[in-house]
Parts: structure tokens; C-alpha cells; sequence
């Protein structure tokens, strides 16, 4: 393989288009895409500089195509992981990884049996203020964690041809868009989780659940709460609460206090801003190297 990894974009939408940038600005080369409708294909082609496919099939059989970036519908993951394993191709997908255990199970042992490299799109443990989270914990100053709580909600216009309003396609509401994120956010910053509870509602216009309330059980003894909703005011927060210290990420992981025991308030700690997107895809690029 040659140093710069070549990837194809399937699924060209905005989160496609950010999924394109961040290769190219993490040196992966855009070469090729594909999408079912030929205009989205021809002006994705045009905006992000790389040859537009005419079918899935002429991307799999492509040999300059090292890797997928797939950020399309949520059912059709796992016959793309699958197809892409077939063909050899590494794959990035955007999360989730399918919507069953069943099918992430599939596409592990696809991916596995065929030697790719498959990695799901979680760009949010990379923000500045859940890497520092980590690093307290990692160097004692949250002392043993006790409990966790976050929230990822944000009021997303409802559209009646918006896949995502469909319950096949997001069977856990916003927990399965949004929420998600700061599930495996707590995994990263706490580790396993054992236990799961939930309740939702609905009500409105929609078919799916518009708002969940979880709470988790960590194999640390640790537990942890998450709300998340599609209707409600932009709120990204996460704090984690430990023996001797907490932390409080807010603003999706831009800014962070701090808060010793024996403290009344955070202190606000400074960060570097970075590119989540983009340094996930050189973690992506470095693996397949």
C-alpha cells in the first residue's frame, strides 16, 4: 500500500461532506464517491475534488480504493460492512455500527475474517474537554469514579422525508442518533458497563421517541445517568464525579472545569481546540498503514 491511504465516500450528505473534509485534512486522499442519486454524486464530486462512481460496485472493484467512509442510512450498514470485507476495502463508518447485536456481531466477524481494518465514527471522545477528563482520571485527581452524567440534546426540525423519523431507522429516538455519543463517552472515560435501565416518551408528530432517560451500571461499581432528546434546546454536557475530584465538560467538550474535594466551585481549566473529525480519520489512516 502506498503511504497516503485512498478512500471512497458512500453516503454524501452533510455528514459525508464533514467525513470527506476531515480525511483530507488528516492526508487521506479523496478519490472517488458514490451515491444512489447522480446529481448528489456529481456535486459531491464537484465541491470535495474526486471522481464520482456510478455504482457501489465500481467502487469495490476500484483498486485505488483503499478504505469506505460510510455515513448513509443506519439499516444498510451492515450489508456495506459486508460487501466492503468481500472486496478487501477497510472500512470507516459513521456510528451506529448497525441497530442490532446481531448485525454488529456480523460485521465484526466480516470484518475479522477478511482482515480490514472497521472503525466506528466516534469523534466526541476526541474533544478537548473529555480528553482532559480522561487524563484527571488517568492521574488520579477524580479519584475512584462514583457517578456520571451527561446530556446530548438538540432541536432538530422535523421532515417528513428524513430517515432519520423513521423508527426502523432510529428505534432508540435521539439515544440512537445523539445520545450515543456520550454512551461511549462514559465507556471511554469509565469502562465497561454492565447494567442498563431506560424509560422514553413520545407524543408528538413523530414515530419514534422523543426524549430518553438511561442509567447505567459500571462494572467499577460507578453509575451514571443520560438524558438526550431531538426537541429540546442545543445541550452537550458530561460531568463525572469521583472521591476526590469532579470534572464538567459543557459546550460538546469545548470547555471544562474542575473541582478538588473539599472545593465549592470548578475551576475552569484551559484547552486547545483540535479537529475530533480529523484525528479520527489519522487514527483510521495510521491503523491501515
Amino acid at each position: 500500500m502506498s503511504e497516503r491511504v485512498k478512500v471512497a465516500s458512500i453516503g454524501l450528505g452533510w455528514w459525508g461532506k464533514e467525513l470527506a473534509r476531515g480525511a483530507k485534512a488528516a492526508g487521506i486522499d479523496l478519490v472517488s464517491c458514490y451515491a444512489r442519486t447522480e446529481e448528489t454524486r456529481r456535486e459531491f464530486a464537484a465541491e470535495l475534488g474526486c471522481a464520482a462512481a456510478t455504482s457501489l460496485e465500481e467502487v469495490l472493484a476500484d483498486p485505488a480504493v483503499d478504505a469506505l467512509l460510510i455515513a448513509t442510512s443506519h439499516r444498510s450498514h451492515r450489508q456495506l460492512v459486508e460487501a466492503a470485507a468481500r472486496a478487501g476495502k477497510h472500512v470507516f463508518i459513521e456510528k451506529p455500527l448497525a441497530l442490532s447485536v446481531g448485525d454488529a456481531r456480523a460485521c465484526m466477524a466480516a470484518a475479522e475474517t477478511a482482515g480490514i481494518v472497521l472503525q466506528v465514527g466516534f469523534q466526541r471522545r476526541r474533544h478537548p474537554a473529555h480528553r482532559e477528563i480522561k487524563r484527571l482520571i488517568d492521574e488520579g485527581a477524580i479519584g475512584d469514579i462514583e457517578t456520571l452524567e451527561a446530556n446530548h440534546s438538540l432541536p432538530n426540525r422535523i421532515s417528513p422525508n428524513a430517515w432519520r423519523w423513521e423508527e426502523e431507522q432510529s428505534p432508540l429516538g435521539s439515544m440512537t442518533s445523539l445520545g450515543i455519543h456520550q454512551i461511549e463517552n462514559f465507556h471511554y472515560l469509565a469502562g465497561p458497563i454492565t447494567r442498563v435501565g431506560a424509560v422514553s416518551r413520545r407524543g408528538r408528530s413523530v414515530s419514534i421517541d422523543e426524549a430518553t432517560a438511561m442509567v447505567f451500571e459500571f462494572a467499577s461499581g460507578a453509575v451514571g445517568t443520560l438524558t438526550s432528546s431531538f426537541f429540546t434546546p442545543w445541550r452537550i454536557s458530561l460531568a463525572v464525579y469521583g472521591t476526590d475530584g469532579a470534572a464538567f465538560a459543557d459546550r460538546d467538550g469545548a470547555a471544562l472545569g474542575y473541582q478538588a474535594r473539599g472545593e465549592r466551585e470548578p475551576t475552569e481549566i484551559p484547552l486547545t481546540e483540535t479537529d475530533a473529525v480529523a484525528d479520527q480519520l489519522a487514527d483510521f489512516a495510521e491503523c491501515i498503514r
